[in-house]
């Protein structure tokens, strides 16, 4: 069992950059947030609070003084008014004006991520460690933004009332010891938060992997995929038992903190802000007896004292958060620092010619997961194990332009961590891949995967219209119409097509449309073969294109692909055999190793692998 990583300590330029940084961000993506915020919740919260005690020791001062009636009322008059106009702005901008900012910081910040995503190593989905940060850099990094934002401003603001209101206490003559006393509360209540901040960072340490599982089981759920196998298995009563586990967890661990919060604020801080209270209390009162302050102003500064320390506090609380906001940061800036090891090179990639591989090996090797890093001081490489199995060894291979190649293997012979290769979704461990003679890592990686057309075997539609998943992005009604119906005709769905009202407007799908359809297994994978036939990609390659669609279907999918990809090169992944036969060179893998090449012809007359897998396969066709 691994030990845990203990958080580094973290520097006060360290905490300062971290939340300078994000600061520049919300800058960046909503400015108009920035000034808008500092002027109501900064500015207009000051205001606030400095007329409120300005006006308290006006009106008390007046009643002790007997003055006249109207002067009394024309200062209650003008609180009134104020408070009118200020509710209005106030509201006005909580309920309308604050909330679609948020959505405007969140888009970008989002935004930022997601692009972020598409170049982070897709091996870094195989790394639970990396995958519960990134789903913490997603969850916590626009609301922590917005926390920070707050925070800047919500400052100023005490910072005003403070000046305000202890310059009218000290103009009142205020006993200057009740003031050095509210300061002192002040620095206990930063010391307890930040004991509070960094207990409540573990906890949700502890809790967010916990989440994400629960979250796991609530997706399965309410998603359409999984409602069949729900009820046609016994995995509801898994499910249900992890459910049940994971919540005893995150019980456990709630009760865990729990008491560390109890004892912090429930018993230390409560206790200590009461007796504070009650002395300033007594010790005011005592002067009122002596007759060194009137009751007016004993009743005005015991208002604005609890006030003063209020201010004093939240400033204080707020200031010791940037350390918790630091520690919460560092999970986005890791995500957004992390350097993939699939890096793009800077050559422009050519009309193609021949793809080849060159002893090439490869292996998922889980002991040397996938880092990323924000402070390189921290980042330290993992000492593994080593010792996986090779997911493909020595393999040599060379396809040429126009040629029509057959991959075949049984399951978990190699066959999809090809692909991954071919497409450069991972690097070779050792060996290498080459295009028109030289290093796939030469060339820009947008540019060489764009002339490479992939339908996975695992191939994913979107909620979106039918148009929009066979371009897989932007449709133009207008220039691409033709284009979406005849790749459509070619992968044999227009059958499907012309029974659907809207046509290829249809959505896809009914969970943001209920007017929207769900393909069977067998359409879907035709609108997936229809986006090779849509691009103009120069590579094809097919991972298990029949594998949703019967004999007959099969049958004609591949005489269409045949007549759509004349001039073009194709692969052809599969561990069913009836495509090989029109190919050109079929490879035979074997527990990740080539261990046959040749045309069916040839590989039935070696009597090898290929002719067994061949022979097994054709008996299920020969009636009995």
């Amino acid at each position: 069992m691994s030990k845990k990583t203990k958080e580094p300590k973290q520097s006060l330029w360290r905490v300062l950059r971290n939340n300078f940084v994000i600061f520049g961000k919300v800058c960046k993506y909503a400015p108009d947030l920035v000034i808008l915020a500092f002027l109501e919740e900064g500015v207009l919260q000051g205001i606030h609070n400095s007329i409120y005690a300005v006006f308290t020791l006006h009106l008390f001062n007046s009643l002790d003084l007997g003055e006249p009636f109207g002067k009394i009322a024309m200062i209650i008059g003008l609180m009134s008014l104020w408070y009118l106009v200020f509710n209005i702005l106030d509201r006005s901008w909580h309920r309308v004006i604050k909330p679609n900012l948020h959505h405007k910081l969140n888009q970008g910040i989002h935004t930022e991520l997601f692009r972020k995503t598409r170049e982070i190593d897709v091996a870094c989905y195989d790394d639970p460690e990396f995958y519960n940060d990134f789903v913490w850099a997603m969850d916590e990094a626009s609301s922590r933004a917005i926390k920070i934002l707050e925070d800047l401003t919500r400052m100023v603001a005490r910072l005003m009332a403070l000046i305000t209101i202890l310059g009218t206490l000290v103009a009142a003559e205020l006993d200057t010891v009740i003031i050095i006393i509210c300061f002192a509360v002040g620095v206990v209540n930063c010391i307890v938060n930040h004991f509070g901040n960094k207990t409540y960072y573990a906890q949700e340490k502890e809790r967010k992997p916990l989440s994400r599982k629960q979250s796991y089981i609530n997706r399965v759920y309410h998603l359409p995929d999984y409602a069949k196998e729900i009820r046609i298995s016994r995995a509801d009563d898994l499910l249900i038992r992890e459910a049940d586990e994971n919540s005893e967890k995150k019980v456990k661990v709630a009760k865990k903190y729990g008491i560390r919060y109890f004892f912090i604020y429930g018993i230390f801080y409560n206790v200590l802000m009461e007796a504070v209270s009650l002395g300033i209390t007594f010790y005011m009162f005592l002067r009122l007896l002596d007759g060194a302050m009137l009751v007016g102003v004993f009743a005005a500064s015991t208002s604005l004292i609890w006030r003063v320390r209020w201010n004093i506090s939240d400033f204080i609380e707020r200031l010791a958060k940037f350390p918790e906001h630091s520690l919460f940061l560092e999970k986005y800036y890791g995500f957004l620092s992390y350097k993939p090891k699939v890096v793009s090179g800077k050559n422009e990639v050519p009309e193609f010619k021949s793809l080849e591989l060159k002893n090439v090996s490869f292996t998922y090797d889980f002991s040397d997961k996938p880092k990323y890093q924000w402070h390189k001081a921290d980042h330290k490489k993992p000492k593994g194990e080593g010792g996986n199995a090779d997911a493909l060894r020595g393999v040599d291979l060379k396809i040429e332009k126009g040629e029509k190649i057959a991959i075949v293997g049984y399951n978990g012979a190699g066959k999809t961590t090809l692909i991954k290769l071919l497409m450069r979704l991972y690097d070779p461990t050792s060996g290498e891949v080459l295009y028109n003679g030289m290093s796939a890592k030469d060339y820009d990686i947008s540019a060489y995967r764009a002339k490479i057309g992939c339908v996975f075997q695992d191939f994913k539609i979107f909620s979106s219209t039918i148009a929009e998943n066979v371009m897989a992005g932007d449709y133009d009604d207008v220039a691409d119409a033709e284009n979406v119906s005849s790749s459509l005709e070619a992968a044999g769905f227009t059958d499907k097509l012309n029974s659907l009202e809207k046509g290829t407007q249809t959505m896809l799908t009914r969970e943001f449309d209920k007017k929207g359809t769900n393909l069977s297994g067998g359409e879907s994978q035709k609108v997936a073969i229809a986006r090779v036939f849509a691009r103009p990609y120069e590579l094809w390659i097919m991972d298990e294109p029949s594998s949703a669609l019967d004999p007959v279907a099969e049958y004609e999918l591949n005489q269409s692909i045949l007549k759509y990809a004349e001039g073009k090169t194709v692969i052809f992944i599969s561990h069913r055999l009836s495509t090989t036969r029109m190919a050109d060179r079929i490879y035979m893998f074997d527990s990740g190793k080539l261990c046959e090449v040749g045309s069916h012809d040839e590989l039935m007359a070696m009597n090898g692998k290929y002719a067994e897998m061949f022979n097994l396969q054709a008996e299920k066709y020969v009636c009995g």
